[in-house]
């Protein structure tokens, strides 16, 4: 008997354990998620402020940023079966593979607008489906 309570406990652990990390990874999904919806309006930000002063550093480096989180906010979605969670999946592989070829073209100020649109009309048709 005493070996049976010993492993009922071991088992009542384990799964205590297991409730509280869901619980706990829930909200810190979410909380990710936020982070790099932010980020990628501080990015945003950054890049009116890069087109009103041309920078090709700077340029590339907000589109790798916004391809960045792009490809993050894709991983907290790729492994999941719902229908809006592979919509996002699908939504945010295409944001960072726009991103991602246009970081390497956005040599003067006109192909950084034409990218800056193209990646902004992504966020934009998302926030129109979900927000």
């Amino acid at each position: 008997m005493t070996v049976s309570r010993k492993s009922s406990s071991k088992l009542n652990r384990y799964i205590g354990t297991g409730l509280v990390l869901a619980i706990l990874a829930g909200p810190a999904v979410a909380a990710s998620f936020k982070s790099i919806m932010r980020s990628m309006g501080d990015n945003t930000t950054s890049a009116k402020a890069v087109l009103a002063n041309f920078d090709s550093k700077a340029a590339e480096q907000i589109l790798q940023r916004y391809a960045a989180d792009a490809e993050a906010a894709d991983a907290l979605f790729a492994n999941q079966s719902g229908p809006r969670e592979k919509d996002l999946h699908a939504r945010f592989k295409k944001m960072a593979t726009i991103a991602n070829s246009a970081s390497q073209q956005a040599q003067d100020r006109a192909s950084f607008r034409k990218a800056f649109v193209a990646v902004a009309a992504e966020c934009k048709s998302c926030h129109t489906t979900y927000k």
